[in-house]
């Protein structure tokens, strides 16, 4: 062989080696970036998915088709937790008493919660819509307590994981929006529980209020359109709605880095 073939063949073998070499990094690079998500959904009837008239889970399962659709994320596991009716101390009893939930807790990356509505509508019906602000300012405090501990209960099973906190909201925007007491009220719990959440690493909150009331004058004593038939659940519309403000809310987090592999 003569040496212009054989620098000629040695080129051609570098060539490929590096293309090959190249091909096998832009892989290992892309997959190094890929993050599965793994979710547990712990709250009450909204993490529950209770008005969806589609029966597709509420927010939980419109979030895992949603995070499926984002190119850093290969896959999506969810774990739903919540059920109907549950005020915060019950949700910390599930936690402090069901190993499953404590055990995919321990393995989730993504922690979504939603409580408090009960807690506020306790109050609210044993006033008989006769709302007084200050009849909220204990509850309020006694809540963010309860909250604090929920949080350190989460975190001695894990550690890392990105803690979402959705607000609560008003449902009766269209049917008593005179009552400015109950956007009072509303307003004060999510700015607390806001604050609240801001004292923890890795843990931030998620508003829905602004998504789901309707205040269009319009729609005054008529159905608020994201509301199920009980005129307090989210419908399915109002779920898509919810889940896209906590996607947002996570593709950031994943985006900064705050969301463990």
């Amino acid at each position: 062989m003569t040496k212009k073939k054989w620098l000629w063949l040695a080129g051609s073998v570098l060539v490929i080696a590096l293309f090959v070499g190249a091909v096998f990094g832009i892989k290992y690079y892309k997959e190094s970036k890929e993050i599965p998500i793994n979710v547990v959904a712990m709250g009450d009837s909204l993490t529950e998915g209770v008005g969806d008239e589609k029966k597709e889970g509420g927010y939980v399962g419109i979030i895992s088709k949603e995070l499926e659709e984002e190119p850093q994320i290969p896959s999506v596991k969810t774990h739903n937790y919540g059920v109907a009716g549950n005020k915060i101390t019950q949700l910390e009893k599930r936690l402090k008493t069901n190993k499953e939930f404590q055990q995919d807790v321990k393995n989730a990356n993504v922690i979504t919660i939603t409580i408090g509505g009960n807690d506020v509508m306790a109050i609210l019906q044993s006033r008989l819509l006769n709302v007084n602000v200050d009849d909220f300012t204990k509850a309020n405090k006694d809540f963010q307590q309860e909250l604090q501990t929920l949080l350190k209960d989460i975190r001695s099973y894990n550690k890392d994981a990105a803690i979402f906190l959705m607000g609560i909201y008003n449902p009766y925007t269209t049917y008593f929006s005179d009552i400015k007491q109950f956007d009072e009220v509303i307003s004060d719990w999510n700015k607390a529980s806001k604050k609240t959440i801001q004292q923890e690493d890795n843990t931030y909150f998620v508003p829905i209020a602004k998504v789901l009331e309707n205040r269009n004058k319009d729609n005054k004593d008529k159905p608020n359109p994201l509301l199920s038939d009980d005129y307090f659940h989210p419908n399915h519309r109002g779920y898509e709605k919810m889940a896209a403000e906590l996607d947002k809310a996570i593709v950031k987090q994943l985006d900064d880095g705050n969301i463990p592999k």
